[in-house]
């Protein structure tokens, strides 16, 4: 354990996803830190002078400027700059802000959103200097060389850190149920995808993934609530106020109709809405859905915030189906291209070598919040019996919905915590003296 003024100093662990992100102190049972990886800015202009340099004029060539004015060459412009709202203060209404994510296909394509996340996980959450802590932070297991560069000069270059490590998030999601060897099913909130990974290295012919994730679930269900009731739920911060109505009627709501709301930020605040129907209403059938079966189950009711009410039914177990079936049982962009989370992970364990296959089927590993529907388990493993009949199958994933939540950086404080783990470290002089390029030496 790195010490600093005689006092060990724990390892730092945070998990950017693309819908959460988990931060806190390796060695501990969860995370100090968990909140919503999209965060508000709102966009100014800002005047600046730009100076035109040209070589034929010399020096003396211009007029001097009176007080107040430009001198000649310069030209006055304007630039965007933003200022940024994380975690409970980007649910707040603010004329003009938009809602944006880092994350895009599980790799960054906002490092400006990506840096701010750090700073307010470190600076605002877990209240410690980055200079003073070893990071351990986990990526996509198809991450590119370059962004893993970009990552590496953050943490040296931005906040300073003493020692840095960067490892995929199969591997840690692994590491998080107490396996080294796996197949990992990870279903999270833009993409859904497999990974086979062998004695703590990801297997990279194995990978295959899709955009099927919690996101495009959350979609698939408003559409499905404006096709089956014409109903939209109404975001809270436009709920002015409301009067009962009776079931399956449209809510009687008076609006505040804000001025300078954004469609990003609409969306976002109704994706959060649609996010507690889809945790407590939604199930998946232990069995193929049929809707003659799924009616023979127990309604269940569920009241929006504005006032709408419904007992649902088969459509409960209808709109989950998807991660399954997604041909028959999802609307969104791209569906005849998808297939069933059990068939994607069919496909990583072909990918493998043979004398592996067993070794993956029977330590199955299930990640991701869009793995906790309940009898999602009990589906992905009667799928994959049927799938391979005879073969010795098991399923790993933490019983807690806490716990499933956060696998990935439950491995990254299980790995920062082991004694052996300190000589992986990249130091601050290792990068000093090779530059970024030694992450791909030693992250493997």
């Amino acid at each position: 354990m790195p010490t600093y003024g005689g006092d060990e100093v724990n390892a730092l662990v945070l998990d950017i996803g693309s819908a959460y992100t988990r931060a806190g102190f390796a060695g501990e049972d969860l995370p100090k830190a968990y909140f919503p990886s999209h965060i508000g800015y709102v966009e100014t202009d800002m005047e600046v002078t730009e100076t035109a340099d040209d070589p034929s004029k010399g020096a003396g060539a211009s007029p001097a400027a009176s007080d107040g004015d430009v001198a000649m060459g310069d030209r006055a412009a304007t630039r965007k700059e933003r200022q940024y709202f994380c975690d409970t203060e980007g649910g707040a209404w603010r004329a003009g802000m938009e809602i944006g994510g880092p994350m895009e296909d599980g790799v960054v394509k906002d490092w400006d959103i990506y840096e701010k996340i750090w700073e307010y996980a470190f600076k605002t959450r877990l209240r410690v200097r980055a200079e003073e802590h070893p990071v351990i932070v986990s990526e996509a297991a198809w991450n590119t060389s370059e962004k893993r560069a970009k990552l590496v000069e953050l943490a040296f270059e931005k906040f300073q850190c003493p020692a840095f490590f960067v490892c995929k998030t199969p591997v840690l999601a692994a590491f998080g149920t107490g396996r080294h060897t796996g197949l990992v099913v990870d279903i999270g909130g833009e993409s859904a995808s497999a990974c086979a990974v062998y004695e703590g290295y990801c297997l990279t012919k194995t990978i295959r993934r899709q955009a099927l994730g919690g996101e495009q679930l959350t979609a698939h269900i408003l559409s499905q609530l404006k096709a089956e009731f014409n109903y939209e739920p109404t975001p809270l911060f436009d709920i002015k106020s409301k009067t009962p109505t009776d079931i399956q009627r449209l809510p009687a709501v008076a609006r505040r109709n804000r001025a300078g709301v954004t469609d990003s930020y609409l969306s976002a605040m109704r994706h959060r809405l649609t996010l507690e129907f889809k945790e407590s209403a939604c199930e998946i059938l232990e069995r193929p859905f049929a809707k003659s079966y799924a009616e023979s189950k127990p309604h269940k009711p569920f009241e929006f915030p504005d006032g709408f009410n419904a007992s649902f039914s088969a459509m409960r177990y209808a709109l989950p189906e998807a991660l399954f079936n997604p041909k028959d049982y999802y609307l969104g962009p791209g569906a005849g291209s998808l297939v069933g989370v059990h068939e994607l992970a069919l496909r990583s364990v072909v990918a493998s070598d043979i004398d592996l296959r067993p070794h993956l089927l029977n330590s199955v590993v299930l990640a991701g919040g869009s793995s906790l529907f309940p009898g999602f388990a009990d589906r992905m493993s009667l799928a994959l019996q049927e799938a391979i009949p005879g073969s010795r199958l098991k399923l790993y994933c933490p019983t807690s919905a806490i716990e499933r939540k956060v696998t990935a950086w439950l491995g990254g404080s299980i790995l920062g915590s082991l004694g052996t783990f300190h000589q992986l470290w990249i130091s601050r002089a290792e990068y000093d003296e090779h530059g970024a390029s030694i992450v791909d030496k030693r992250c493997l």
